[in-house]
């Protein structure tokens, strides 16, 4: 893989694993939106790794409270380094299977599909998701999220590859103003760490911005804003 291609994949791996949660939190939480209420979030995030051209890539998720505790979303994602554009599109569910309420944990499962457009091919069915995450109240208004899943891609099926291990682990504020570091990664790769901060501005609407580092070479670093709309 040539390096400006290789910096728009690990780059948009970084945006698609922050894309599902709550920016600026990486980490999936162990809860579901409420049936008929919906959110919609965008960001635009930019990377960069030690002698390659800069990448940048923007990001589109609305999610839907459905029923049972789960919700569903459909998300989308173009990034582009170099004149080369990468395009992603998801359809994903989180269902609830116990509420991290009153000092317990919370437990759930994330699942998804995704499909991807590389530079000169066209759109195919790429990758199988599925996640278990946890959350715990580590005190009043700090939470703590755990998750560990697995990822198959069409790629690998065809080399005859295992799939990917994922895991992440987070910590989050909640208030007005808001935080969240994160430390995520996978068995194929070197891990990532990310921070950001929040604000919500009321009336469902909140803004948030992030850094996220990768401890690999060439070390890819990725600045991202966005925002979101509860409704």
């Amino acid at each position: 893989m040539n390096q400006p291609h290789r910096l728009i994949v690990a780059a948009g791996c970084a945006l698609c694993a922050s894309a599902w949660a709550d920016a600026p939190l990486v980490s999936e939480t162990a809860d579901a939106i409420g049936a008929g209420h919906c959110q919609v979030e965008a960001a635009y995030s930019r990377q960069r790794a030690n002698g390659q051209p800069d990448g940048r890539s923007t990001d589109a998720l609305l999610s839907c409270g459905v029923a049972a505790s789960t919700q569903a979303a459909l998300g989308t994602t173009r990034s582009r380094s170099s004149g080369l554009s990468t395009q992603a599109a998801r359809v994903a569910g989180k269902t609830n299977l116990v509420a991290a309420q009153d000092g317990n944990a919370g437990w759930g499962l994330r699942y998804g599909v995704e499909a991807l457009k590389l530079p000169g091919t066209s759109w195919r069915s790429e990758t199988f998701e599925i996640l278990g995450v946890y959350s715990r109240e580590l005190a009043p208004g700090v939470l703590m999220h755990a998750n560990l899943g697995h990822s198959q891609s069409r790629s690998q099926s065809r080399s005859n590859k295992q799939g990917t291990t994922l895991w992440s682990l987070g910590v989050e504020t909640t208030g007005t103003f808001f935080s969240a570091a994160d430390f995520f990664g996978d068995d194929r790769s070197r891990p990532w760490l990310s921070g950001g901060v929040g604000c919500n501005f009321g009336g469902g609407l909140s803004a948030n911005a992030s850094l996220a580092w990768q401890f690999d070479k060439p070390r890819v670093r990725s600045l991202s804003i966005g925002a979101k709309l509860d409704f």
